[in-house]
């Protein structure tokens, strides 16, 4: 038979597919055509079966899934370095923040983390439902080229676990509110091709009503979406919870149908035998960011969870929350000296799970996570250039734990080349990094925020 045609081939590359046997073709390639992988297989075997358009030769490096960011506040992302990092001093203060943002900051804001996420590997990630203004996320996301799932902002009907229900002008803690905007984002669900999609979320921890989470909840269900909150980060939104209902707050969910397969809670840092049993039964997802268990000294109040949860079946994603004192792809490492802490053990290929298979069971996309025929074209090509690629004997360990996210040369996203050779194709670098800097210093002045360094700057 005649070679059928596909719009590219990426040949001789060592791939990761993350397929169910997590196989790892040592020399491996990929025929792709518009967004979606037709065939996977050795290269002398595609490359006898297909023929393209365009040809990438990975020269033996390491090609897998597009990483997946299970929560970020994107609107925030240019908070870091204005907002104080001594112990007790940076909490209050993103309120501050928060009220000082506008629409063009928030886009801002959010073109840098696209930005930085794509040239670190990730082809996705779920904005937190903290934005303002989504479709400034998803006019960003868009542009670099990754993808987003959108939630309205900040629906709380409570001021009781979390502080800053309280406190935030554009979104007042109001369950008239809550229930009117509810949802809002669905309507991106429409384009199943589109880049910037939606699902449901409510702020959580401790914000919500009962009534709120169950039509949260019920909403998602319907529409076939994934809902999202956060919930149980530190021990004093965990007790409010255990006071509010007389007993932890994952087994009142638990028997109360509030929680479910849909469902995906992030933080989840306070979490007692009971809670965990109830978690690993409802087969939800969790999102994990052990950089704040260890920011906030969470991790002095008792041993993470996730670890065990894992092994358990939980399917577990990592996100980055707001890039306060690590970037994107650090929080693998971050996990696995928190596992270690503790005597737990979290090997390099769960870590990788954790960075993709978790990553689409938190933006709720079976279509993503994995290389397989049918599924979406989002994948990475790596190098082998930079010594600490080297020598490259456990592949997944070197890649999960040492190299990281430095050796990123080539970002395919929904089937198109978002980056090539460590730089954005469709965006000019440059530019994004002056209107970042333009407006980090323009809200940080709006809000009261002086540059926290601690040596004088000499101009």
């Amino acid at each position: 038979m005649a070679p059928q045609h596909c719009d590219l081939l990426i040949v001789a590359g060592c791939v990761l597919t993350m397929n169910r046997e997590r196989e790892i073709l040592a020399d491996g390639a990929i025929a792709i055509s518009g967004n979606r992988i037709m065939a996977i297989g050795p290269t002398r075997l595609i490359e006898k079966d297909w023929t393209a358009a365009r040809r990438i030769d990975a020269r033996g490096g390491i090609v897998h899934p597009g990483f997946i960011d299970g929560h970020y506040h994107a609107g925030l992302h240019l908070s870091r370095g204005s907002i104080p990092d001594e112990p007790g001093g940076g909490t209050g203060v993103f309120a501050r923040w928060m009220n000082a943002i506008t629409d063009e900051d928030e886009y801002a804001s959010a073109l840098l983390a696209a930005a930085e996420l794509a040239r670190n590997g990730f082809t996705g990630f779920v904005d937190a439902g903290t934005t303002f203004c989504p479709d400034a996320v998803a006019t960003a996301a868009t542009a670099v080229g990754i993808r987003t799932s959108l939630a309205d902002c900040m629906l709380w009907d409570i001021v009781g676990g979390e502080p800053l229900a309280a406190d935030i002008q554009r979104a007042p803690c109001d369950g008239a509110r809550a229930r009117r905007e509810l949802g809002g984002q669905l309507k991106r669900n429409r384009d199943p091709d589109a880049l910037a999609r939606g699902h449901v979320a409510l702020y959580g921890s401790g914000s919500a009503s009962e009534e709120l989470m169950r039509e949260a909840m019920d909403l998602a269900a319907r529409e076939g979406v994934v809902y999202h909150q956060h919930q149980s980060l530190t021990t004093g939104e965990a007790d409010y919870d255990r006071q509010r209902f007389g007993k932890p707050a994952m087994v009142h969910f638990a028997e109360r149908g509030l929680i479910g397969r849909n469902s995906v809670f992030t933080h989840m840092n306070i979490l007692d035998d009971a809670e965990i049993e109830a978690v690993a039964a409802s087969g939800m997802t969790l999102v994990w960011h052990p950089g704040n268990f260890m920011y906030y000294a969470i991790s002095q109040t008792g041993r993470s969870a996730f670890p065990a949860l894992h092994r358990r079946g939980t399917a577990v994603a990592f996100g980055t929350d707001i890039a306060k004192a690590w970037a994107f792809g650090d929080l693998g490492l971050i996990a696995y000296l928190v596992s270690k802490e503790w005597g737990e053990f979290l090997c390099a290929e769960q870590i990788l799970e954790m960075f993709t298979l978790g990553g689409a069971r938190a933006i709720g996309r079976d279509d993503l996570g994995s290389l397989e025929p049918g599924k979406r074209a989002d994948l990475v090509i790596r190098t082998f250039e930079p010594p600490d690629t080297q020598p490259n004997v456990d592949i997944v360990r070197q890649l999960a734990l040492i190299s990281r996210t430095k050796a990123v040369d080539t970002v395919i996203c929904n089937g198109e080349i978002i980056v090539r050779h460590g730089r954005l194709t469709r965006l000019d670098e440059t530019e994004i990094y002056r209107i970042a800097q333009r407006s980090a210093t323009a809200t940080a002045a709006r809000a009261g925020l002086k540059p926290p360094g601690r040596w004088p700057v000499i101009t």
